[in-house]
């Protein structure tokens, strides 16, 4: 039987290089396996926290220097057929050693490498080592410098995680380690390689599963497997037995009366077990476990019909002009995920390393920030193609809770070099490698190409980059491992011109630099008729960027710091993109908040402005995709969560906690939501019920008009029932009322009212004339009335004797709402629970809870 030493945990780290005086320095110290150099310097106290102020300067001369790996062990007999040293991911030169002999060579950090160590492995004590050689030599003889790429081009020949190369939300962190376990296997006579099991079909009848196994033997004996499915409640629902003739073996499981697994929000996620046992003569030899779900997906792309609307939506995206979408004639498409023949609407972010050394990320900080996920309504989250693909941890969470995953391979916004045979025949390695590990996790939906590289030529061009690599690796691999699950060749991908806004998926990342030129040369009066018209059939990125809560900008900045009025240290921790010359991200922010709020007294309320611009853009965004479906498929914030304590594009903080736009994504995601729209050229408001329920709904509606310096006694002015249905996954104007009804009853005095309930639940809609900076607030007396603790957390009720703007929960912990409004006299219980942070859980003793709003 295949049997299993670990070799992670305690290793000696020994670093070679210049030091700062000059001369050639040397460092020895006790290293943690998984794990990374800079995290073993920082434990040292040899650098400083590189997430601290500006010390990420201080490390950059980490990776000049040469770093090794040195551990001992002891192996007490050596019985087995073949015994492999096996290395989850080396980051990423490395030669390695075993008792002075070199074993192996390896250059791609994303490889699970396997070597037979049989020859050199010994009775008794062990050496092993691992010498990193440096970023320089990795690449050197190679002609990168003026390659095309962002940010830096010598990465497009290191297969690594790119973002740490620096990117426009994380500094120059370039590391190296073993950064995931090793481990020493004894193996048998035979071994299960890969085990692979899918859903083949579903009808009335029940189910077809596939099971596939690939084994390697070492004997002439005759080998047998036992194959069992295992139901979510335990219960054996199939078993087969069969002699293994070869190195693979095919079945099918016809299941009746199967449970589907369904992303959140749809059904359950049943998970299922496929267990496989390999039998030699004298007993099992190997045998391997895969948890599964059973359903079905597609991706569908409808022609638009003539004279539909949504044909006139294109027509109306087409006649803005944008540069983007060149598709002439061509009829437009829509793009929409079907999961068991339901179409499902596709609400999320995109996923990015939740630290820039990822070895040190603990279970706990996935199982938090896939909760957040969840109890934010998101439905998908894309795994972006800079980073590295995700944890046992990171997958077992999104099965467990229905998020459904967009996965790229790792590569994005550069030219990478097809014509390196080398450079290929690693990647290629890479992808069936990634392919075979991820092909039977039933949250995984779709594959992608890489990140951007294509996105200034046509699905048609012969030559765009990253084409090649489809064709040759990523896709063809694909379809030969995994067929039943769609494949894209990149991101954006469709039309004539990738990026299209009415063909396939489109990045409004990509036209950051004219939507800052709104930011810029208007005065924002119209900013929900502006991000109204930034609509796609499908955006797997649309930015919006936002400061954390003050108490996170406290980890990383000093109090001078946050109150600086030029802002330098939080426009380091934003970065920047070198597209923009003589503006910035944050400047971007900053100007957004400025013009849309209230004037703000201080530095640290300007912050707090900018947090809540995040917030407003990122509900109305996520509202005008949702009341314009079924024209669009979805859409994809960049991004869900930060790599290291930055102040920019996350919805999620590098430390767990939720910034203003995770709330305003959360509000709008809802399953069930009013909006109001001001539509000018049709001479009305409309009232929307958008019902994202695989299910019609029905209800109550309720518009009021309500004086700001009203008490809950006078404030209504004015009032309207009205009942409404909406058929399951789709949005519909409910109400209309003309514009000049309303307007003469709204200005900076007031505010209009929806509310709408019903089975489904309930849900607000707070709507006001002008920009948010127009409300004549008055003092709302807005407070915290009671507190109740419990074990991880506990509740609050809050209320306010007038209207009050905006209010904020600050406090370190999770609010089941934050940067709502009250109503005059309302009373509102609010949820808050601690979180389990990465140094581990905030919950010691009660923090701190402040209230605090615009009036």
């Amino acid at each position: 039987m295949k049997r299993a030493i670990t070799l992670s945990g305690k290793w000696k780290l020994q670093g070679e290089g210049v030091s700062a005086k000059g001369g050639l320095a040397r460092i020895d110290i006790d290293a943690e396996v998984p794990g990374h150099v800079h995290q073993d310097l920082l434990a040292a106290g040899l650098i400083p926290d590189p997430g601290y102020r500006k010390q990420a300067d201080d490390c950059a001369w980490v990776e000049h220097w040469r770093w090794s790996y040195r551990r001992e062990f002891e192996v007490e007999r050596l019985e087995a057929q073949r015994s492999v040293l096996e290395f989850e991911g080396l980051d990423t030169f490395a030669d390695i050693y075993l008792n002075g002999a070199r074993l192996a060579r390896t250059d791609n950090m994303f490889i699970r490498y396997r070597f037979d160590a049989s020859a050199l492995l010994r009775t008794g004590m062990n050496e092993l080592e691992v010498r990193f050689r440096t970023l320089a030599e990795g690449v050197e003889n190679k002609p990168y410098p003026g390659r095309g790429a962002a940010f830096t081009s010598e990465r497009l020949y290191v297969r690594r995680m790119q973002c740490t190369f620096g990117w426009d939300w994380v500094g120059r962190l370039v590391s190296y380690g073993i950064w995931r376990p090793v481990r020493l296997v004894f193996e048998d006579i035979a071994t299960i390689d890969d085990l692979h099991v899918y859903t083949k079909a579903i009808d009335g009848r029940g189910a077809a599963v596939g099971f596939a196994l690939e084994a390697s033997s070492r004997t002439e004996q005759p080998l047998r497997v036992e194959a069992a499915i295992v139901d979510p409640a335990g219960r054996i629902v199939w078993q087969a037995s069969r002699k293994l003739l070869g190195d693979k073996l095919e079945l099918t499981a016809d299941l009746a009366e199967p449970q589907l697994w369904w992303p959140a929000g749809y059904g359950e996620q049943p998970l299922y077990k496929a267990i496989a046992k390999l039998y030699g003569e004298a007993g099992i030899v190997d045998e391997r476990e895969c948890a599964f779900g059973i359903r079905t997906s597609r991706i569908e792309q409808l022609q638009d019909r003539p004279g539909s609307a949504e044909a006139r939506t294109t027509d109306r995206l087409r006649a803005l002009g944008t540069e983007w979408d060149a598709n002439g004639d061509r009829p437009g498409s829509g793009f929409s995920l079907l999961v068991n023949g339901v179409p499902i609407y596709c609400k999320g972010a995109n996923w990015v390393p939740s630290d820039p050394f990822p070895g040190r990320i603990p279970d706990a900080h996935y199982e938090n920030l896939l909760r957040l996920a969840g109890e934010a309504g998101m439905t998908m989250l894309r795994v972006w193609g800079g980073g590295i693909y995700e944890s046992e941890a990171f997958w077992n969470e999104c099965d467990k809770r229905g998020i459904l995953v967009f996965q790229d391979f790792m590569m994005a916004c550069g030219t990478y070099p097809e014509e390196d045979e080398e450079w290929m025949s690693s990647l290629a390695v890479e992808v069936e490698g990634v392919i075979r590990s991820l092909r039977s996790r039933p949250s995984l939906i779709w594959w992608n190409g890489d990140n951007e590289n294509g996105m200034f030529d046509g699905e048609e061009d012969p030559g765009y980059p990253g084409r090649t690599i489809s064709e040759r690796i990523t896709g063809r691999l694909c379809a030969e491992l995994d067929p039943n699950r769609p494949f894209l060749p990149t991101s954006p991908f469709g039309g004539n011109k990738n990026n299209s806004f009415t063909i396939g998926t489109a990045h409004y990342t990509g036209a950051l630099l004219e939507m800052f030129d709104v930011f810029r040369g208007t005065d924002l009066r119209h900013y929900r008729s502006y991000f109204a018209s930034l609509l796609s059939r499908f955006c797997p990125e649309f930015p919006m960027f936002g400061t954390p809560e003050l108490h996170t900008l406290r980890r990383f900045m000093s109090e001078e710091d946050l109150n600086d009025p030029t802002f330098d240290m939080l426009e380091y921790h934003t970065k920047n993109h070198p597209a923009l010359v003589d503006y910035s991200l944050f400047r971007a922010l900053l100007t957004l908040a400025d013009k849309l709020m209230p004037p703000a007294v201080s530095t640290v309320e300007r912050i707090r402005r900018m947090s809540y611009a995040q917030h407003e853009i990122t509900r109305l965004v996520v509202e005008v995709y949702r009341r314009n479906r079924p024209y669009t498929g979805g859409i994809l914030f960049w991004m869900f969560n930060d790599c290291w304590p930055a102040s920019g594009w996350s919805l999620v903080d590098y430390y767990g906690y939720p910034k203003g736009g995770y709330y305003g994504f959360k509000k709008a995601s809802r399953p069930v939501i009013a909006s109001i729209e001001r539509q000018d050229e049709e001479g009305r408001y409309a009232f929307w019920v958008c019902n994202d329920k695989p299910k019609a709904i029905q209800g109550k509606g309720l518009l009021r008009v309500l004086k700001l310096d009203g008490s809950i006694d006078d404030a209504t002015v004015w009032t309207r029932e009205f009942d409404f249905a909406v058929e399951e996954g789709t949005s519909s104007v409910v109400k209309t009322l003309p514009l000049e009804e309303l307007d003469a009853m709204l200005d900076s005095g007031s505010v209009l009212v929806m509310d709408i309930a019903g089975p489904f639940g309930e849900d607000r809609y707070i709507h006001n004339a002008g920009i948010p900076a127009d409300l004549d607030l008055q003092p709302s007396g807005a407070r915290i009335e009671s507190r109740t603790e419990g074990p991880d957390g506990g509740s609050l009720i809050v209320a306010a004797d007038r209207y009050a703007k905006a209010v904020l929960l600050h406090g370190e912990y999770v609010f089941s709402d934050n940067y709502f409004d009250l109503l005059p006299g309302e009373r509102r219980t609010i949820d808050y629970r601690s979180l389990a942070t990465r140094t581990g859980a905030d919950a010691d003793e009660d923090k701190e809870i402040e209230l605090i709003s615009w009036n």
